[in-house]
C-alpha cells in the first residue's frame, strides 16, 4: 500500500525507544520520508535510529528536545523546520514517568507534585508542541496528528491516578483539534495501546511476569511497540483519508480485570 509519504516529514517525540523506536523505524521505511525523532536523555539510542534509517536509504535526524525545558520544544521545531521546511505528520508520543516511588499509591498518598508533574509537563507539553507545528499544516493544507494515549485513560488501575488523567484529557484535546482543523485536512487521533512490552517493561518486571500476564490477553501474548507502530503510520499517512477524531485500541483484547488482578498477585509475590 502507497502510504503517501514522499516528501512528508514526521516528527516523532520521544522516538529512541519503545513504542517511538518502532514507530520511527516503520515510518523510515516508507518511499520519501523523512523522519525526525526527539530525545531527551537517550543520544546514542536516538543516533542508532538515524543509523539504521540512512542504512536502508531512508532520511532521519534526532533533536534533542525536554518537555520541561524552557525553550526546548521550540528549539526542536526550529532544527526540523530549517532542515526539512516544516512538519506534516506529529506523533506525541513522549511522556515523563514521574518518581517510581509513587506507583501503587491512591490519591490520598500520590504528592500533589505528581500530578502537578503529570499535567503540567506532559500534557501542557504535548498542547504547546501541537500549537508550534500545526500553522506548517494549516499553510499546508494537510496535516497528521497522532497522539499515544493508553488503555488506562478508561479502564485505570490503583496508582495510575495521575497517569490515566493526563492520557484521557488526550481525547479532550482531540475532538477540540477535529474542530479547529478537519477543515484544513488535517486529521487528528489518539491511539490507546494496553500494557507494551518494550525495552522500559522488561526492565520493570523480570520474563516470568510477562509470562504471567500475558494471561489476560485473548492472543496469548503482550501488546509488542510494532503492534502499535503499525496503526501509527496508517493513520499518520495519506492512506488516512477520513479517519479523524478517533480513540483506537490496540490491546489484543486484553482483559483489563484479569490483568489487573495479575498485577496485584504479581507485586504480592515480588513484595
Amino acid at each position: 500500500m502507497d502510504l503517501g509519504l514522499q516528501g512528508k516529514t514526521i516528527f516523532i517525540t520521544g522516538g529512541s525507544k519503545g513504542i517511538g523506536r518502532a514507530t520511527a523505524l516503520a515510518y523510515g521505511k516508507e518511499p520519501g520520508a523523512q523522519v525526525a525523532i526527539s530525545y531527551c536523555h537517550s543520544r546514542e539510542a536516538a543516533n542508532e535510529i538515524v543509523q539504521l534509517i540512512e542504512a536502508g536509504g531512508g532520511k532521519a535526524m534526532a533533536v534533542e528536545m525536554d518537555l520541561a525545558a524552557p525553550g526546548s520544544l521550540e528549539l526542536a521545531v526550529s532544527q526540523i523546520s530549517r532542515q526539512w521546511g516544516g512538519i506534516d505528520v506529529l506523533v506525541n508520543n513522549a511522556v515523563v514517568w514521574g518518581d517510581p516511588s509513587n506507583r501503587g499509591k491512591n490519591l490520598e498518598e500520590q504528592p500533589w507534585e505528581a500530578w502537578q508533574e503529570m499535567i503540567n509537563i506532559n500534557l501542557l507539553g504535548t498542547v504547546k508542541l501541537t500549537r508550534l507545528v500545526v500553522p506548517f499544516m494549516r499553510s499546508r493544507g494537510w496535516g497528521r496528528i497522532v497522539n499515544i494515549s493508553s488503555d488506562l485513560s478508561t479502564d485505570s488501575m490503583k496508582g495510575s491516578g495521575p497517569y490515566s488523567t493526563l492520557k484521557a484529557a488526550y481525547v479532550g484535546f482531540i475532538a477540540n483539534l477535529v474542530e479547529e482543523y478537519a477543515a484544513f485536512n488535517i486529521l487528528s487521533n489518539n491511539v490507546l495501546p494496553s500494557w507494551t512490552l518494550t525495552e522500559r517493561a522488561k526492565k520493570f518486571f523480570p520474563a516470568q511476569t510477562h509470562e504471567t500476564l500475558s494471561k489476560a490477553y485473548p492472543t496469548g501474548r503482550i501488546t509488542l511497540p510494532e503492534d502499535v507502530a503499525s496503526l501509527i503510520l496508517y493513520l499518520g499517512s495519506a492512506a488516512n483519508g477520513h479517519v479523524n477524531g478517533e480513540s483506537i485500541r490496540v490491546t489484543g483484547k486484553a482483559s483489563m480485570p484479569l490483568l489487573n488482578y495479575l498485577f496485584k498477585e504479581v507485586r504480592a509475590t515480588n513484595a
